[in-house]
């Protein structure tokens, strides 16, 4: 019985944190290799912190792009850099779409306007990798289950 505990929750994380995932992996690192990082004057990138990426800490003791006698790591410079490089979508007027010109004679002016709805793809995201999340954990189950 432990066993389909651990399978049900190895399951449930793993499709959460695939879901969570998806935002973070959609911000573009500011520098490709330490020469991008130096010419703006960054150098010793900790790790945890936005503009460090494996890929820049060539000894891997959590520095990115680290020298000795170089200035120490300022956050705001990569803070306006990743802000600068991370598009901005404008600003959605909403609109309500004229149905008549004119009250019909006899109609009830309610004066209630509709408003569209705002877009509930993040909401669909999730519910279908909770769902995918469960069934996967099902077919773990009876898959162990049939060959016991």
């Amino acid at each position: 019985m432990k066993k389909i505990s651990i399978a049900l929750a190895t399951t449930a994380v793993a499709g959460l944190s695939v879901l969570s995932a998806g935002p973070a992996l959609a911000v573009g690192l500011p520098f490709n290799n330490c020469s991008e990082a130096a010419a703006v004057g960054v150098y010793n990138i900790p790790a945890g912190t936005p503009g460090y990426q494996l890929g820049l800490d060539a000894d891997r003791d959590g520095f990115g792009c680290d020298a000795a006698g170089t200035p120490a790591y300022d956050a705001n410079v990569v803070a306006r850099i990743v802000a600068e490089n991370t598009p901005v979508a404008p600003p959605v007027t909403p609109t309500v779409p004229q149905q008549m010109g004119q009250m019909p004679v006899g109609g009830a002016d309610t004066g209630v306007a509709q408003t569209p709805q705002g877009d509930d793809s993040a909401a669909l995201a999730l519910g279908g990798g909770l769902v995918l999340a469960v069934v996967g954990g099902a077919f773990v189950v009876r898959r162990r289950m049939a060959t016991n």
